[in-house]
């Protein structure tokens, strides 16, 4: 079984394990009650994060400049009100913060090493093409102005 699967069973069952405690001891009412709360605000947070970080991203390329760092905000906004929209106790915890940018640089920090930790960067050098009699790789010429000296033979 993938490990994807068994996360989301796992976190699946135990959402449902708390929300079933919590309903016994504050009530029904009061436990559907906290899950739209916490989706009213999540949302309402996710939007001013994500206006916020927009606004970040447009600054950056105006300047010409790669918003790597707010594109990664941006993606765990998304994330974070995805999972804020989820009935669950575990999810708002998560979702919540994710959404504050103090927190949400040390998820993007340990993503990003989890990332690194999972690509390999090979380094490869191309030779260029070579010209008739030319022994060395054309590393500074352009290909296109080698000059091959040579006739024209016609076959009869």
């Amino acid at each position: 079984m993938g490990i994807l699967f068994v996360l989301f069973v796992a976190v699946t069952l135990t959402e449902l394990y708390l929300i079933i405690e919590v309903s016994g001891s504050i009530g029904w009412d009061f436990t559907i009650g906290w899950s739209i709360l916490t989706g009213l605000i999540g949302s309402w947070l996710a939007k001013q994060e994500g206006r916020r970080t927009m606004i970040s991203i447009q600054q950056r390329m105006a300047q010409g400049e790669m918003p790597g760092q707010e594109l990664g905000d941006a993606l765990l906004i998304v994330i974070s009100g995805a999972v804020l929209i989820t009935p669950g106790f575990l999810t708002d915890v998560l979702g919540f913060t994710i959404l504050f940018p103090v927190t949400r640089a040390l998820y993007r920090k340990g993503i990003s090493r989890w990332f690194k930790s999972k690509i390999q960067v090979n380094e490869f050098y191309q030779q260029g093409p070579r010209g008739f009699g030319q022994t060395e790789p054309l590393d500074s010429q352009d290909p296109w102005d080698t000059i091959v000296e040579g006739e024209i033979v016609e076959d009869d």
